[in-house]
């Protein structure tokens, strides 16, 4: 079976299918991986066959990226998901999408939840789409409602029927690795849902010694792969400030900071002797051996964190599914969530003094209650119970053979 991944491509759109697309791989199945052009390292780094389509042009969505600094954290969103994903990244990826699947005819495409040009090239073709989910069921149905009126003109403008209300879009199969016990609410978000884990490995790789002798807790900080990125505001001044308050604790602190930047921009040869700074270090390596993780509420890092029993520590910085995950950990008592300014903070604004003043004592008391470290088993008991991805091929080879 030829199964197409349909993905943006950046870290955290493509690496939620990634585990899908080995599965499928492993299973025998021709697998390749479509996302934006500029995305290439990121499929190349998770070993899957890569084919590019167009990438989004940058005086369409830079000036929207300018906007963004002036608007609240639930207008951005709507201008991010309906404007830039739903429209400035659908027609830039429409015409080689479209050439693609003419030409490669795929019996199935597995897109991520915010592509939506391969909705619109399934129905030109006849072929049956998969969904894989990104995030809560309450984000995954908010964005829905956003992009649906921007992708029914695309869809109309390419000669399809209309699907104003976002039908289409709900209707497909969907794929989570998310339990119930984070996200019990999906009724009437897919016509069938479909849960599995991502299996953790019995020894994970080895993690770099990086304090010979010290054997303090291992706390992990990470902002993402997006975060330190030159077109928003947070590096280093973020990262600095994370340091300063962190530093001074009992802990072995461990900070990567993504492909783009340098960790000597941190000043990494005068950090504090418990401080490193690295580019890349293999999440399979950390959170195992972490004894809590503090990070931005990612949709990566907050699953393999728990499916870890790792507890948290979530400062949300730019994106909406970043909130509602801190707030799902803080529900869960698998962490605790600095979302007290999510009214008041602009999209892009830096945390200030009040809220990065309150992240030593949150860590403090994640590694210093038990109840964080037991709730956090719970949920990485209820995740190590759903059926393992390698099931996964099964079912989308019923989907592809029914429809």
């Amino acid at each position: 079976m030829r199964i197409l991944i349909t993905t943006r491509g950046s870290s955290g759109h493509l690496l939620p299918l990634a585990p899908i697309g080995h599965a499928c791989v492993d299973a025998g199945h021709d697998v390749r991986v479509a996302a934006q052009a500029q995305h290439r390292d990121n499929v190349e780094r998770v070993g899957l066959p890569f084919e590019p389509v167009g990438d989004p042009p940058a005086e369409e969505w830079m000036p929207l990226m300018a906007e963004f600094s002036q608007l609240d954290l639930d207008t951005a969103n709507e201008r991010m998901v309906g404007d830039f994903f739903a429209g400035i990244d659908t027609r830039a990826g429409l015409p080689a999408l479209s050439e693609l699947v003419a030409e490669w005819r795929p019996d199935l495409i597995v897109r991520e939840s915010w592509e939506f040009a391969s909705t619109i090239v399934a129905d030109r073709h006849g072929i049956p789409v998969a969904r894989v989910g990104l995030g809560l069921a309450s984000l995954e149905e908010a964005s829905i409602e956003i992009a649906a009126p921007t992708v029914d003109r695309i869809r109309r403008d390419a000669g399809l029927q209309g699907d104003p209300d976002g039908k289409r879009l709900r209707e497909s199969h969907y794929f989570t690795f998310i339990p119930e016990t984070i996200d019990p609410g999906l009724e009437g978000l897919a016509s069938v849902v479909h849960r599995f884990r991502d299996p953790v490995a019995e020894a994970p790789p080895p993690l770099p010694d990086l304090w010979p002798g010290n054997h303090d807790p291992l706390v992990y900080l990470t902002f993402g792969s997006v975060a330190a990125g030159a077109h928003l505001p947070y590096f280093p001044a973020l990262y600095q400030s994370a340091i300063e308050e962190l530093s001074n604790l009992p802990v072995r602190l461990l900070i990567t900071i993504g492909n783009d930047r340098d960790p000597a921009e941190l000043g990494a040869d005068s950090l504090p002797p418990n401080v490193r700074v690295e580019r890349w270090v293999s999440q399979d390596a950390i959170s195992p051996r972490a004894a809590a993780i503090v990070c931005h509420g990612g949709y990566g890092t907050t699953l393999h964190a728990l499916a870890h029993g790792t507890p948290l520590v979530v400062l949300p910085l730019f994106s909406t599914d970043q909130w509602e995950n801190a707030a799902a950990v803080a529900r869960a008592g698998a962490g605790i969530a600095l979302d007290a300014d999510r009214d008041s903070r602009r999209v892009l604004e830096v945390p200030g003094p009040d809220v990065l003043g309150e992240l030593r004592p949150a860590l403090e008391r994640v590694l210093a209650e038990p109840r964080f470290e037991g709730n956090t088993a719970r949920i990485a008991a209820s995740i190590a119970a759903l059926p393992p991805v390698d099931e996964a091929p099964s079912q989308l080879a019923e989907i592809a053979a029914r429809s």
